[in-house]
């Protein structure tokens, strides 16, 4: 029998993603502003993006503890894209692009999502959120419908410290009052959330929709509705291993 008791959830690449896709919005926005790109070029200038957010964050760097930290953050990302596509003058784009990223209905549910959350709840688990995020995450977990699942949410935005550093983990183990081996931590990344959740003494778990993540000795899911498989959770609908002998 598995003795995990809680699983926690990032939610950004995890349960919940920009419609049709991150690269999508941003050319949609650019042309709505007369700049004509495509979510293609988009995609292809991606990875040296990553290069330099990467480097920001094995400075120390963080992103999302406050709204101005989070606003600088991502003025900066949207500049460097702006860049690598060509566009000479910003102008006020990289505000533009932020103000998309903010709408609520920006962001669709994966399909996944809600036979997971079901579930993991059907099998009598707590079930939380540990997310890099500002602080109107509340609000957005409403408007998806999805925030009746969780009964709790921890957002760096109003904790003031972010995945992976322990601190955030320590303080979602609380909310739920279970013990690290007791809980897994769902995430689309290996540095915040395998990582973070590995040294808080949770059990990572890596969402790998498309298979392109490093390999590494932690759990990997493709699709949501694997986790208990992955965790080892009984089906409530098999009965007990008694009621199988009957």
């Amino acid at each position: 029998m598995s003795r995990i008791r809680a699983v926690f959830f990032d939610v950004g690449g995890t349960l919940a993603y920009p419609h049709p896709s991150f690269h999508a919005v941003i050319a949609r926005v650019l042309a709505e502003h007369g700049v004509e790109t495509t979510a293609e070029r988009v995609a292809a200038v991606e990875p040296a993006v990553w290069q330099a957010i990467d480097a920001y964050w094995h400075q120390g760097g963080n992103f999302t503890r406050s709204d101005a930290e989070s606003r600088q953050f991502w003025y900066w990302v949207y500049e460097t894209f702006l860049r690598l596509l060509g566009v000479a003058d910003a102008g006020d784009l990289p505000q533009r692009l932020y103000g998309e990223f903010v709408k609520h209905e920006t962001y669709r549910l994966y399909a996944d999502s809600l036979p997971a959350l079901q579930a993991l709840r059907d099998r009598g688990l707590l079930l939380g959120v540990i997310s890099n995020w500002e602080e109107w995450l509340e609000q957005l977990l409403l408007h998806l419908e999805i925030h009746t699942y969780f009964t709790s949410t921890t957002i760096s935005g109003r904790s003031g410290v972010e995945k992976p550093d322990p601190r955030i983990f320590a303080e979602a183990l609380e909310s739920l009052g279970v013990e690290p081996h007791e809980a897994a931590h769902v995430g689309d990344s290996v540095r915040h959330d395998v990582e973070g959740a590995r040294a808080a003494g949770l059990v990572p778990v890596l969402i790998d929709r498309e298979g392109k993540l490093p390999p590494g000795d932690y759990l990997r899911v493709a699709d949501l509705t694997h986790l208990p498989d992955a965790l080892g959770l009984r089906d409530p609908a098999a009965g007990s291993p008694r009621d199988a002998e009957r």
